[in-house]
């Protein structure tokens, strides 16, 4: 589909067909964090650094839109988690793929966690906001995250992954098992490209993430979604730049 490729093109970039994600989902979730409080002033750090695609809510979006420019991929979360509810385990839908549509937006992004109860039912939304995606040529990132107890297992990870792109997904996001052989098996396992979730951010020096980086590209990944250990940083568009750099000047 003409309308797929394209969008799918904005958002893994040139003949490697990498990306640099920068999510800024977290507000539902966990808040106004330092980082994010400033959605504008974020966003231009995230285009002078080089991040070729935001992960952000409709009303991020909405905000931003005019500060990302005509070359930066949108990928709006249509879920999310509802932090201060008690159901707030699995994400809720809360846009629809109309939304996206109207928002222009390149790819659509919906979540599951396993092992925290509800993965049934956002398995069936997902499977039904795939069939949906489909008809209108819209990607589908899916988020799929493995139980706690297994987060960084290459088995979990590679089961998480093959759920998601069995239910339809085009992209996979997903954990870094911290062993780059190990990953190539779960690149190789899963058919849709797998972009590196980042998580909570770490006490790292930055020359070793930079390498981390390194070593998920040379195993097969397509590219990072990094959110709080970007906007976290103490300068994320210095840090941005380091990690296009890495992605792909290096590929």
């Amino acid at each position: 589909m003409p309308g797929k490729m394209r969008r799918m093109a904005r958002v893994l970039r040139g003949p490697s067909r990498r990306c640099l994600i920068l999510p800024m989902d977290h507000g539902p979730w966990i808040g106004p964090a330092k980082g994010i409080d400033r959605p504008l002033e974020i966003t231009r750090q995230a285009v002078r650094g080089g991040a070729s695609a935001l992960l952000i809510s409709p009303g991020f979006a909405r905000l931003v839109m005019e500060e990302m420019g005509p070359d930066m991929a949108l990928i709006l979360r249509v879920s999310i988690t509802p932090g201060l509810a008690p159901e707030a385990t699995q994400e809720s839908p809360v846009a629809t793929l109309e939304t996206a549509l109207r928002l222009d937006a390149d790819a659509v992004a919906v979540s599951i966690f396993f092992g925290r109860g509800g993965e049934v039912a956002m398995m069936r939304y997902m499977g039904e906001l795939a069939e949906q995606c489909g008809r209108y040529g819209m990607p589908l990132l899916a988020e799929m995250i493995p139980p706690a107890e297994k987060m960084y297992q290459p088995e979990a990870i590679a089961h998480a992954a093959r759920i998601g792109w069995e239910l339809g997904a085009d992209l996979i996001k997903t954990t870094y098992c911290g062993d780059p052989d190990a990953f190539r098996d779960v690149v190789r396992a899963t058919p849709a490209p797998i972009v590196v979730a980042g998580g909570p951010s770490r006490d790292e020096q930055e020359e070793d993430l930079l390498n981390s980086v390194r070593a998920m590209m040379e195993a097969g990944a397509a590219g990072i979604a990094f959110g709080r250990r970007v906007w976290g940083a103490p300068d994320p568009e210095a840090l941005l730049q380091r990690l296009h750099t890495v992605i792909f000047a290096e590929s």
